[in-house]
């Protein structure tokens, strides 16, 4: 239509430069255009509506999509409201039900346990009037643990002295053993002229080779001069004639 109006306005425009002679010529031409634009008008109307019409349609489907969207959400809030309060409402019962239940439960123990001390003081009680005795008990324990005492002291004195009667029998054959070695170790002993090698000038005395607190040289003098004399020999010449501490253990 917009098209039709402008061609009016194009052709009273045309009109007033025409002549006149061909005015009846234009007006006839411009009424064919008319016809012609007014039905080509027709024509594209009829070919867009469809397209309009689906455009129509799917215009409304969105809105009508939207507006049902937005009342779910709303339908939706509102259950979940309902759905929360409901909920709440079911947990404040079950943890009212669960604190009644754990009060039961901590007075139903706290009752046990005031019932167990009244069974045990008065078992205990009983006890001590019909079944037992307690000086008679008392005096039992005493000579109990006095007698424990006395078996301990006697385990005690048995055990040093097997203690001591080892430690003498290792000591001794520790000293046989001795006596075995050092018999085969005269020609070790000092003479008057050369000192033997446990008995060098270049230590003093605390720092030479000692057994059983005593130097080793001593030891090896009384072992010889006690083998000597069990062999009938009193000549002892270039021994020193001083005894050990030891001599007596080697002559027996």
């Amino acid at each position: 239509m917009n098209e039709i109006k402008n061609k009016i306005n194009n052709l009273k425009t045309k009109k007033q430069k025409l002549k006149m002679s061909s005015y009846k010529e234009n007006i006839e031409s411009i009424r064919k255009d008319l016809i012609e634009s007014y039905f080509n008008d027709l024509n594209s109307k009829e070919e867009n509506r469809e397209i309009e019409l689906n455009a129509a349609i799917i215009f409304q489907k969105y809105a009508r999509r939207l507006i049902c969207r937005k009342r779910f959400l709303i339908l939706k809030a509102e259950a979940l409201e309902v759905q929360k309060a409901f909920r709440g409402y079911l947990a404040r019962a079950n943890h009212q039900q669960e604190v009644a239940e754990q009060n039961d439960n901590i007075m139903t123990e706290f009752y046990k346990y005031q019932v167990s001390i009244i069974q045990r003081h008065w078992e205990g009680y009983k006890c001590r009037k019909n079944v037992m005795d307690y000086y008679a008990n008392r005096k039992w324990l005493e000579e109990t643990k006095k007698k424990n005492e006395e078996t301990l002291n006697e385990m005690r004195e048995l055990s040093q002295k097997k203690q001591y009667d080892l430690d003498r029998q290792i000591e001794e054959n520790q000293r046989r053993n001795f006596v075995n070695i050092a018999k085969n170790l005269h020609h070790l002993i000092s003479t008057r002229e050369i000192p033997g090698i446990y008995n060098t000038p270049y230590l003093p005395a605390e720092l030479k080779p000692q057994v059983y607190n005593a130097d080793i040289e001593e030891h090896l003098k009384a072992i010889f001069k006690s083998s000597l004399r069990k062999g009938g020999k009193s000549n002892l010449k270039g021994i020193n004639s001083n005894y050990p501490r030891y001599q007596q253990m080697y002559d027996q």
